[in-house]
């Protein structure tokens, strides 16, 4: 960048090709939809081979799909993939209707060169970029699983495996996410967990924590009290956070905030019951 202003006028140029197929009876819905994808932009892009951009399965179609603000992707590509969704509509106790969902993604994208400017962890900079795929499924009204994963073209290593399961039984619900990165894409081996029970319909609890199985180390916990109705949002955040970082240390905050719909939302520095701070940070206090 220069120190003063400039400006630049860069095109880009994308045909999307879809044909949806569809099948349907009393029961059940099923599509499937090949689609094709084909972009080029005659300019040349700003060297971002080492911005963390990552493209999957539900943004590899998006013109912005690197999401990159100064840039538009150069070069030449086709994107190439198809989806499949099933529907199932069931009814018990002649008043009560549940719907049965899957859906699965696969897409991949093709290039004549290799682009060096290009994000290398979206692996679309490669003359044939990883296999992306995603899949919904919903077993019941109750449970409901999500699996989001890139594949080495060879079919071999899998470089980004994300697992969503969520469970809702009346006020309680509960949901637990896996995520590992691995090559070209990152190195993360992540769990989360996120439990959450409605008192009524304006009083609920909630607590999260996230563990980091790479350095095996629980990163934070949070504990949330949300009071809610038609135009007034409360909540009570307890938050501990855990670092292996020399430079930050652990910390606990409690906050405070509260939400008037729809002029804003009011939140007061937070109340900090017992923290370990570094020592800069520890002298705004004194």
């Amino acid at each position: 960048y220069k120190n003063s202003p400039q400006s630049e006028i860069m095109s880009g140029y994308m045909l999307d090709v879809s044909w949806p197929l569809f099948k349907e009876n009393e029961k059940i819905l099923s599509i499937i939809e090949p689609k094709l994808n084909l972009r080029f932009s005659p300019h040349e892009m700003r060297n971002h081979k080492s911005t963390g951009s990552r493209i999957n399965a539900s943004n590899v179609y998006s013109f912005s799909r690197l999401g990159l603000s100064d840039s538009i992707e150069d070069g030449a590509s086709l994107t190439i993939g198809i989806d499949y969704k099933k529907e199932e509509k069931r009814k018990e106790n002649d008043d009560k209707e549940i719907l049965d969902f899957f859906e699965m993604k696969l897409a991949t994208v093709i290039r004549a060169q290799e682009e060096e400017n290009i994000p290398t962890t979206s692996t679309i900079n490669k003359k044939n970029s990883n296999i992306f795929g995603l899949i919904n499924y919903s077993l019941s009204e109750y449970i409901s699983l999500k699996y989001d994963f890139s594949i080495d073209n060879d079919l071999r290593t899998f470089e980004y495996n994300s697992i969503d399961a969520e469970f809702t039984y009346n006020n309680f619900s509960t949901a637990v996410k896996f995520l590992e990165e691995t090559g070209s894409i990152g190195k993360a081996h992540i769990i989360e967990n996120t439990l959450k029970y409605n008192f009524d319909d304006s009083n609920s609890f909630e607590f999260k924590t996230r563990r980091n199985k790479e350095i095996n180390l629980t990163e934070y916990y949070d504990l949330i009290y949300e009071y809610k109705n038609d135009c007034l949002i409360a909540a009570v955040e307890f938050k501990k956070q855990y670092y292996s970082n020399n430079d930050i240390k652990p910390l606990e905050e409690l906050y405070f905030s509260i939400t008037i719909v729809p002029l804003g939302t009011f939140s007061p520095e937070p109340l900090i019951p017992k923290s370990v701070f570094n020592d800069d940070f520890k002298n705004m206090f004194e």
